[in-house]
């Protein structure tokens, strides 16, 4: 099997313009906790990177981060975070070193983005953050329930105008050689097609996958 042929369940949420940032500490330490026993799984430690900036625009160095509390508290915002402007997050475990000496995509992969600084600062946003989690198929059905039931649970506390799920390979092979069209590309490239989602309606017409909708409380 190459790298880019294994397959994953691919879950998509949307989060109300105006919810809790999940990057909160409150709101980010009880969603972990709930994927801790699927990170756990993984055949490696997990690994995770957050881009964030300073007030002038600088990046924030983190070093090295993983999936525990420790790391949690370093990239997380509380009350008195005034000098970090959040704008991505990766989780992938294992790491990515792992995934590419082993030439295997993660068994979990989870990328978080902060709308307002994805170049539209000053619009009027549709939803203010986007998340995309996946995990392998191979992994077994029982893991792939765990994490749509905590994506369910994250839904509806954000008040989701979008949460869906798909079923795709990590990537797409390429005519030069080697994948495109990665999952791990999904969340600031692969979403949604070229015209501004926050300016027209949120169907089957404006995203680049064939996505299905779930029920933010039944799912």
């Amino acid at each position: 099997m190459t790298f880019f042929s294994r397959d994953y369940e691919v879950f998509l949420l949307l989060a109300a313009p105006d919810a809790i940032p999940l990057w909160d500490a409150a709101q980010w330490l009880p969603f972990a906790a709930s994927l801790d026993g699927l990170v756990a799984q993984a055949r490696g430690k997990a690994g995770v990177r957050s881009h964030q900036y300073n007030p002038k625009g600088k990046p924030i160095p983190f070093g090295r981060l993983g999936w525990d509390a420790t790391s949690h508290a370093k990239w997380t915002h509380t009350a008195a975070t005034t000098q970090a402007r959040f704008m991505s997050l990766e989780a992938w475990a294992p790491t990515w070193t792992t995934c590419e000496k082993d030439d295997q995509a993660p068994d979990v992969f989870l990328a978080l983005a902060n709308e307002s600084l994805l170049g539209l600062a000053g619009k009027s946003l549709q939803f203010g953050q986007r998340l995309v989690c996946a995990i392998a198929t191979d992994m077994g059905a029982d893991a792939a329930a765990t994490l749509q039931a905590a994506l369910a649970q994250l839904a509806a506390q954000q008040d989701a105008v979008v949460f869906a799920r798909t079923r795709r390979q990590w990537g797409r092979a390429s005519s030069y050689g080697g994948f495109t069209g990665a999952i791990q590309d999904m969340l600031i490239g692969g979403l949604f097609q070229p015209d501004d989602p926050h300016a027209r309606p949120l169907d089957d017409a404006t995203f680049r996958e064939n996505w299905t909708l779930l029920d933010l409380h039944h799912a």
